[in-house]
């Protein structure tokens, strides 16, 4: 049977969000008039093109029933974050310190999308407005824009709305909360803003100011990144910071839903669930393995070289946050190999982490051992178990294709950015930095460089892998098909 595209109902949709986005811009304008800056008129612009847009949107589509099935759903799903990083940007354009059209858009598919990489070279020469900006469209980013929609629109509490949670959702499988998809949204977004409130105390009661707590704060339970200023973390000289920002980098690499849980039915639920303990332990292991380099490297034996530097950058490169530190790119080839490794890891589904995730990982390693065990006993029957449930075969095979596309992608755009006369190695870890939506710089995007200097052509590239890795490949590259266009 075939069916018609609601295009108008999707226009429809899009009309509503757009006209939330231009809501959510009164933010960083009213910061600019608290700080008396001239920034403000950046966001009244971009509020006026959002609340016209908007507006045409939803008076031509007044008529028409909010129809969106399972196709509409991947179309809004895809396309919402470009929309809102088209108007997202115009405050990058428009300031006073204004950037290109490619720069704007980078930079702000980087921040939706939680990548953190940056194209702007002087935080500290922006603005408040523009900081808390950059740091606000993360945190929105951070559970995603479509749970953000499910939360504020009543009107998607049916069907239409589960199939796009599951669209944008990360991971194998998706665990709804409550029987209406609403009341599910509402409890994720309502674990993730105590975080961020809890976290924003525990930062302004130590070195920090309260704008400087609100946006690293934003960007850490969101695992996106950006800082406010230069130096990023290392500006306060802080253990306090590092250890507050670490812990709240780990919660938000763990899955929300196991947190609600965890609210709900006590911590015995961390202890039952096989991604949780894998995240941990790989964790443990990584910050073991980066204080055995430091000893070989012949580090001075600070509480710095050996505990806060390395627990502070692995656990900010596995939930994919990108903040770094000024010393790691010094800690030689050793730390860059598990650096790569940690950001195409990832944390674990159903986090605001990018990368593969933990779980597919756990299911490609048991599928593996399951497939070893049948060279000597095929007539036995072997079935991968994750958190105590037996995964089916297509999903095994699902896992087993996402890993396979992802890591061809990462060969492609690597290959492709080579052409551009970079370096294997820088070319590899821009790439896995912003499938991955870590965000991380080395070399050529490191100290002595900045995603600032690379050519336009690599920047559209790098944005679109942005998408890619944070819709997780399937989302984006289903509207590739043409079959999907003409059923």
């Amino acid at each position: 049977m075939k069916t018609t595209l609601e295009i108008r109902s999707v226009v429809k949709v899009l009309g509503h969000l757009v006209l939330i986005e231009a809501i959510l811009m009164l933010i960083p304008l009213a910061v600019c008039l608290i700080y008396g800056e001239n920034d403000w008129h950046c966001f009244a612009y971009a509020i006026g093109a959002a609340a016209l847009a908007g507006g045409i949107a939803n008076l031509s589509t007044r008529n028409v029933n909010t129809s969106i099935h399972s196709r509409e759903g991947f179309i809004l799903t895809a396309v919402i974050w470009v929309v809102f990083g088209l108007f997202g940007m115009i405050p990058f354009m428009t300031s006073d310190t204004p950037v290109n059209l490619t720069d704007a858009m980078f930079e702000t598919i980087s921040g939706f999308t939680t990548t953190g990489a940056s194209v702007i070279t002087d935080v500290e020469a922006q603005s408040h407005g523009i900081l808390f900006w950059r740091a606000f469209i993360q945190w929105i980013g951070g559970l995603g824009i479509i749970l953000f929609m499910l939360a504020v629109l009543p009107e998607f509490n049916k069907s239409v709305g589960i199939s796009m949670f599951n669209a944008e959702a990360t991971g194998i499988t998706h665990d709804k909360l409550h029987p209406r998809i609403r009341q599910t949204a509402l409890s994720l977004w309502g674990v993730y803003t105590v975080i961020t409130i809890i976290s924003i105390l525990l930062l302004w009661i130590g070195p920090m100011n309260f704008f400087d707590s609100v946006c690293q704060t934003f960007t850490a339970i969101a695992t996106g990144g950006f800082a406010t200023h230069n130096q990023g973390i290392s500006y306060w000289h802080s253990n306090y910071v590092m250890t507050i920002l670490s812990i709240v980098m780990f919660v938000a690499g763990l899955n929300f839903v196991l947190l609600y849980a965890i609210y709900r039915n006590g911590i015995k639920k961390l202890y039952t669930n096989d991604v949780a303990k894998t995240f941990a332990v790989i964790v443990a292991i990584s910050i073991f393995m980066l204080v055995i380099a430091a000893a070989l490297r012949g580090d001075a034996l600070t509480a710095e070289n050996y505990f806060f530097n390395p627990m502070f950058h692995v656990v900010s490169a596995i939930t994919s946050t990108g903040f770094s530190i000024s010393e790691a790119e010094s800690w030689g080839p050793f730390s860059l190999f598990l650096t790569i490794m940690l950001m195409l890891c990832g944390a674990c589904a159903g986090s605001t982490s990018g990368g593969i995730k933990v779980d597919r990982l756990i299911v490609m390693a048991r599928n593996l051992v399951n497939e070893i065990k049948k060279t000597v006993f095929p007539k036995r029957t072997y079935v991968v178990n994750l958190n105590g449930s037996f995964l089916q075969s297509s999903l095994v095979t699902r896992v087993s294709a996402f890993v396979t596309i992802y890591m061809t992608i990462v060969a492609v755009a690597t290959a492709i950015i080579t052409l551009f006369g970079y370096t294997f190695t820088d070319s590899l870890f821009m790439v896995s930095s912003c499938i991955g939506c870590n965000g991380l710089g080395y070399g050529a995007t490191g100290i002595d460089g900045s995603y600032a200097f690379l050519p336009d052509t690599v920047k559209w590239l790098l944005v679109f892998l942005m998408l890619v890795g944070r819709l997780e490949l399937f989302t984006f590259m289903v509207l590739l098909l043409p079959a999907f266009w003409k059923r």
